[in-house]
């Protein structure tokens, strides 16, 4: 019995790695960082995932009900830190927002445009992900 669980784990666990959704990466470079944003779309009726990466760090993960409207502030804090470049823009603080907003056409969606800014930087400019 125990031989046959073991299988039936081994055999769930690589059909789900092979089944799982590819994602869909856009890159780009802003003030030598690799900025990437991604859709990995969910199965059907399910959420799809964006996120969105620096320099192969992810920023965040947000399923598709909260990518509209997203804003991250970063307090920078005194002393020795790491800190991205991008968040070196001479103040204290900076905020990443934007988002990835529905296109609908009659009345079904069928794409997510996305559009970020880091501080000053726009970061993410016009991607579109459209849905098949």
């Amino acid at each position: 019995m125990g031989k046959h669980l073991i299988f039936l784990t081994i055999t769930f666990t690589l059909s789900s790695a092979v089944y799982a959704a590819t994602p869909d990466c856009r890159q780009t470079k802003i003030e030598n960082t690799e900025i990437q944003m991604c859709l990995t779309p969910g199965d059907i009726f399910k959420h799809d995932v964006y996120t969105l990466k620096a320099d192969k760090v992810i920023i965040f993960s947000l399923v598709d009900d909260f990518v509209e409207n997203v804003k991250l502030k970063h307090t920078i804090p005194d002393g020795l830190t790491i800190e991205f470049p991008l968040s070196k823009q001479g103040e204290k603080s900076v905020e990443i927002s934007g988002g990835c907003v529905p296109v609908s056409k009659d009345q079904v969606e069928v794409a997510r445009v996305c559009n970020f800014n880091w501080g000053k930087y726009q970061i993410v400019k016009d991607v579109r992900f459209d849905f098949k």
